[in-house]
């Protein structure tokens, strides 16, 4: 129970004194001071933010405050209230925050050249950014794309084209040879080109080319990627891309 209440954001004295006076029920703090083990100068504060958050209301005997638990259906009017706070904070952060702090990275990132991510959750956060930087109609090139990469992330893959395509980004993919049966299922997708490399092969890498970087994927025990932010590098790896698209097979 009190690992519920806490998961609510309520605090260990918030807690406390909630179970203890829903316990006791109307009470005054003397008694709640004894059954919630709280001192007496917390007991006060704890009281007031239990009834701000409507969990908690008093009544007024002989000039002194009875405390009492709310219907423990309030609880659930707090955790809606959360919600919608919490709903109105995301809408903030998409919409004031994220454009500040992002601006801010694509700024000190100019000043960088290479970087390292290193894990499933870095590849995945650093692709999706790259990803952003692409404009209607243009595409993302994808070289070698090995068959474990999407053994081990089909479902992450799947939703990164429903993004793509969502967006209108088209791509151009060539797959190891033996990667045919993920091949199949991109071909079906719109704005999607495949093409498979002459010879079978287990590569454990790929190269995605993006408008001013290329990152280089690598299938480690821990996953890594290492990406170049350089336009002129961007460019010359297209050039290649387009050589190694002519001699592939459809």
């Amino acid at each position: 129970m009190k690992e519920l209440l806490a998961g609510l954001g309520l605090t260990k004295g918030e807690i406390d004194v909630y179970l203890a006076l829903n316990k006791l029920g109307e009470t005054t703090t003397g008694k709640l001071v004894k059954e919630s083990k709280v001192s007496k100068s917390k007991v006060y504060d704890i009281l007031e933010k239990l009834i701000s958050k409507g969990l908690v209301g008093y009544i007024i005997k002989d000039n002194v405050k009875h405390f009492s638990t709310n219907d423990p259906k309030m609880i659930l009017n707090y955790v809606k209230k959360q919600e919608e706070e919490l709903e109105q904070t995301k809408i903030k952060i998409q919409q004031d925050l994220l454009p500040q702090l992002i601006l801010a990275r694509q700024t000190a990132t100019t000043q960088r050249l290479a970087e390292i991510y290193e894990g499933y959750q870095g590849l995945k956060a650093i692709r999706e950014e790259l990803m952003a930087t692409f404009k209607p109609n243009e595409t993302l090139l994808v070289l070698g794309a090995p068959k474990i990469a999407n053994e081990k992330w089909e479902g992450w893959l799947l939703d990164f084209h429903k993004k793509r395509i969502k967006h209108k980004i088209k791509m151009k993919i060539i797959y190891d040879a033996d990667a045919k049966k993920f091949g199949e299922i991109r071909k079906k997708m719109s704005l999607t080109e495949v093409r498979y490399l002459p010879k079978a092969n287990a590569s454990l890498n790929w190269i995605d080319i993006f408008p001013n970087a290329v990152m280089f994927g690598m299938v480690l025990k821990t996953p890594i990627a290492f990406v170049v932010r350089d336009k002129e590098l961007a460019k010359s790896f297209k050039v290649y891309f387009n050589i190694m698209w002519a001699q592939t097979k459809k």
